[in-house]
């Protein structure tokens, strides 16, 4: 009586627990006032990363870079007429604005937009000079007159008395040609930026998102700009191309959420098939379900509570510990299906209560390992899988003796197969070399082991998208591109001559055909030194030839005298409007350094880039992609450390629990079925990534349950009651990984692949633990 008395109380207490959760998970979604907030899902692949990885430097410029790239969308109209491409310019720009997919939208500039660029250099044009301007002052200043004079009696050049009184010798309006676009293919035309190429006009429009191109509800208006792009292309017969973080991140959510619903659906239907075809009842069905939707929601509240969100990432990884929790009901509805006669619920868990104990603490030795790495993603990815996993295992625990009092109305299926697969396994030489087989083809396979941590094996990206931004790229230089050298100087005008002189390589990199295109601030804003150079040369040329050029002109008043040397500061650079779209390129004061970026845009040699980045201690080259795999690598190895200490703390466990021999027999299935499972991912061509790794913990949690429920067997007659109840788990657990497997992704497929063979190891091995008969 007080027996029954405790379990009602136990169950009534998570039952509890179980309501605050669901209770907790209304107030995070459906009840969340904040609409952003709604969903608390995080897509963003950076999140997973520790944020102070990185130095300083690093990290601001990638911040910087993230702002400015990632929030930008860039599109692209084109037509063979000007005018149509114009138009639907227009009309594009005019939708777009209507939506609240974006803050700003960039089409037509207007006249004040036009003039920024003017407007900023006009009161310092006697101190700023083309690279050609400067090399033509030096050797042959009266070339300058000559030009004037063929400008001024050109009808087309446009050129005006006011321009004339304030730029006799037309400088000023040869440099701001040259560097408003400095590194742009683009020109200005009727307002718009426009390219031509190949007999095309190319508008190019930019657009800021109104949120993170990671949050889900943006994301989920992009039908709108859908919509919109293809009323523009029917009504005025355009191409239209677009580019930006917000289309790859809208790719990677969807194909996130598709891997989720191959996973979890797939298991979900395996199960209940399985249930209703093994136990032939709804309640065996009812009760593995509840288990399993007890640990993920638990899981899902608990994360959220401590990290604010919870990644894709571990809702895919966590939605395969279905295939771990599911082990606990299976083998207790496995005890009511074979004992139906003598049904007793509380007696049937004692059977299985140790062997289902030990199997949770052994796998909440991997997931715990995880728990305490430096890493935020293995950090959420490890609660996510331990408290889901617990959950599981109390509501078997809490509620199956008050749920199953009823005994089973079905019959156990054939289990033929099963037996003669059992009786395989009395035999002395199939428990050794079967293993020992299986052990060497694997370490065997092992030779064609490689590691890949490139981070772009998470991207499954369509083609349409990697061919739009490279066209747009080609065409304008813009794009998603963040491959970045990292100067650092002393004070701002020492980085400013710094940048000037990596330019100098640069543009003779750009000769030799090695990169597209670069940005730097130094193409924009000279050093006050300079300045001074250039003001020099434009003084030696009034003082030269002023008095020619008045007298070829015949003007009636001498030329003026140029402005007075004022020095274009870099705070006053930065301020001005017309920078707005540059300015993230200087970094600032950091670390009490100066330091700025330049961004490479198509640098077919990067290893050269390498070197001469690694040739001066106030250079470094930088690109996010590599900065995460490298991240991704630290990943990996932290993991095989971890995964060597969990196996050697289970070995210590069974040890104590089983003795020497016992433990090793199984400890063994487990770690060849590991080894198995990246030998055939290597086999298949598939490089080993930190995915794999992660797979080889569900391998070791998962065959470690095998190999445990055949140990804590100890009555002969219920080692098929055993088999049958784990066959039953490898099942649903290959049905899942066997969808997941199919992925386009590749670390995702590879995933699927280790687990997938793994676990049909683990099962075909797991009975090597049946304890011999005393």
């Amino acid at each position: 009586m007080n027996s029954t008395i405790s379990s009602s109380k136990i169950a009534l207490l998570w039952l509890v627990i179980i309501c605050g959760a669901i209770f907790m998970l209304l107030l995070q979604t459906v009840l969340q006032t904040d609409s952003q907030q709604k969903f608390p899902i995080e897509t963003n692949i950076l999140a997973l990363l520790p944020e102070n990885n990185q130095d300083k430097f690093a990290q601001q410029a990638f911040q910087q870079v993230t702002d400015n790239l990632g929030n930008k969308v860039v599109f692209l109209i084109s037509s063979e007429n000007i005018k149509t491409a114009i138009k639907g310019a227009d009309y594009f720009t005019e939708q777009l604005i209507n939506t609240d997919l974006f803050s700003t939208v960039s089409g037509k500039l207007s006249e004040q937009e036009q003039q920024a660029w003017a407007n900023l250099y006009f009161p310092y044009r006697a101190q700023l000079l083309t690279e050609t301007q400067k090399k033509r002052l030096a050797a042959d200043p009266a070339k300058q007159s000559q030009q004037v004079v063929q400008q001024i009696y050109n009808p087309f050049s446009g050129v005006t008395g006011g321009e004339l009184s304030n730029d006799p010798f037309l400088l000023f309006r040869e440099y701001i040609s040259k560097t408003s676009h400095a590194s742009a293919n683009i020109s200005l035309q009727q307002g718009y930026l426009t390219a031509e190429q190949a007999n095309r006009f190319y508008i190019v429009v930019y657009a800021d998102l109104a949120d993170s191109p990671y949050n889900l509800n943006l994301q989920d208006k992009l039908p709108q700009l859908t919509a919109i792009e293809s009323a523009t292309k029917d009504k005025f017969h355009v191409l239209l191309h677009h580019t930006g973080t917000l289309f790859y991140a809208s790719y990677g959510t969807q194909s996130a959420k598709g891997e989720i619903s191959t996973i979890g659906i797939g298991s979900l239907v395996g199960i209940i098939l399985l249930l209703l075809f093994v136990y032939r009842s709804a309640l065996p069905l009812f009760l593995a379900l509840l288990s399993i939707s007890c640990g993920l929601l638990v899981a899902f509240v608990t994360t959220v509570l401590v990290f604010k969100k919870v990644h894709l990432f571990s809702l895919v990884f966590g939605a395969s510990l279905i295939g771990v929790s599911i082990d606990y009901a299976f083998h207790y509805l496995t005890e009511r299906l074979v004992h139906k006669d003598n049904w007793d619920s509380s007696l049937a868990l004692k059977h299985i209560f140790n062997a289902i104990t030990l199997g949770l603490v052994t796998s909440l030795i991997g997931y715990l390992g995880l728990l305490v790495a430096p890493f935020p993603g293995l950090q959420q990815l490890s609660l996510f899988s331990v408290v889901g996993l617990l959950s599981a295992y109390l509501t078997v625990v809490c509620w199956y003796p008050l749920l199953a009092k009823s005994k089973s109305q079905s019959k156990p299926p054939n289990l033929r197969i099963l037996q003669q697969w059992l009786f395989l396994w009395h035999k002395p030489k199939v428990r050794l070399f079967v293993p020992l087989f299986t052990l060497f083809i694997s370490l065997l396979a092992f030779s064609q082991v490689t590691f890949d941590d490139d981070i772009r094996q998470l991207q499954a990206m369509p083609e349409s998208l990697k061919t739009q931004e490279s066209f747009i790229k080609e065409i304008t230089g813009a794009g998603q591109n963040q491959q970045m050298l990292l100067v650092k100087a002393d004070s701002e005008q020492s980085l400013l001559a710094r940048l000037k002189q990596v330019e100098l390589q640069l543009k003779q990199w750009k000769k030799q055909g090695k990169l597209v295109s670069y940005q730097s601030i130094s193409q924009y804003l000279p050093s006050i030194t300079e300045q001074k150079e250039n003001y020099q040369l434009v003084n030696q040329l009034y003082e030269a030839q002023a008095p020619r050029l008045v007298e070829t002109l015949n003007l009636a008043r001498p030329l003026r005298s140029p402005p007075a040397f004022s020095p274009l500061t870099v705070a006053d650079f930065l301020q001005s409007p017309a920078t707005k779209n540059i300015s993230y390129l200087w970094l600032g004061e950091i670390q009490n350094s100066q330091a700025a970026i330049i961004l490479i845009n198509g640098f077919k040699e990067i290893e050269l880039l390498v070197k001469y980045s690694e040739s001066s201690p106030d250079l470094s080259y930088l690109n996010k992609a590599d900065e995460i795999s490298s991240i991704f690598k630290e990943y990996r190895e932290h993991i095989s450390g971890l995964l060597v200490i969990a196996y050697l703390l289970i070995a210590a466990l069974l040890t104590w629990r089983y003795k020497v021999k016992q433990a090793l027999l199984v400890l063994t299935p487990p770690l060849i079925a590991a080894c198995a499972g990246l030998a055939i991912t290597s086999l298949m061509g598939i490089p080993i990534t930190i995915f794999n790794l992660l797979a080889l913990i569900l391998i070791l949690g998962i065959g470690i349950d095998y190999t445990l429920f055949f140990a804590e067997q100890k009555n002969h007659k219920h080692v098929l009651n055993t088999l049958l109840a784990i066959t039953l788990s490898a099942i649903t657990t290959v049905l899942s990984f066997g969808l997941l497997a199919l992925s386009e992704t590749q670390a995702i497929h590879g995933f699927g692949i280790t687990v997938f063979s793994g676990i049909i190891v683990a099962w075909l091995l797991a009975p090597l633990a049946i304890r011999e008969a005393s």
